[in-house]
C-alpha cells in the first residue's frame, strides 16, 4: 500500500524565527538612520539590546532554554527603571519576589519528579 499524502512543514524553526528577529532589529536601526520616523529613545537603549538579545536566543533554541527569559525579563525591569520615574521603588522588589517563587514551585517540581521517579522504580 502506498501513501501519497503530502504534509507541508508549517513548523516554524529556531533560526526563521531568530532571523525574523533580526531583520527587525535591523530595519529598526536603518530607519533611525534615515530619520523617517521619529523613534522613540528608549528603543535604541541598552536594555531594548539586552531584550532583543533574549528573544533572539529564545528564537535560537525554539524558546525551550529559559535563558531568554531571564534575559528578557532582566531587560525589561532595566527599561522600566530607566524610563519611569521612581519605578526602581516597585521593579526590584517584584523582581526579587519572582525570582523566590519561581525558585520555590521549580523546587516543587523537582521533588515531584524525583517522587514520581522514585514510585517507578519501586513498582
Amino acid at each position: 500500500m502506498e501513501t501519497n499524502s503530502i504534509t507541508p512543514n508549517t513548523s516554524i524553526n529556531g533560526k526563521t524565527i531568530a532571523g525574523i528577529i533580526i531583520l527587525i532589529v535591523g530595519s529598526i536601526l536603518l530607519i533611525d538612520q534615515f530619520n523617517l520616523f521619529v523613534i522613540p529613545d528608549w528603543v535604541l537603549s541598552w536594555p531594548m539590546l539586552l531584550i532583543a538579545y533574549g528573544l533572539y536566543m529564545g528564537g535560537k533554541y525554539n524558546f525551550r532554554k529559559p535563558i531568554w527569559i531571564y534575559l528578557t525579563v532582566l531587560g525589561t525591569a532595566f527599561l522600566l527603571t530607566d524610563n519611569i520615574p521612581d519605578a526602581d521603588r516597585f521593579v526590584w522588589p517584584v523582581a526579587i519576589i519572582g525570582v523566590g517563587a519561581w525558585m520555590v514551585t521549580k523546587h516543587n517540581n523537582r521533588i515531584k519528579e524525583d517522587n514520581s521517579y522514585t514510585d517507578y522504580r519501586q513498582v
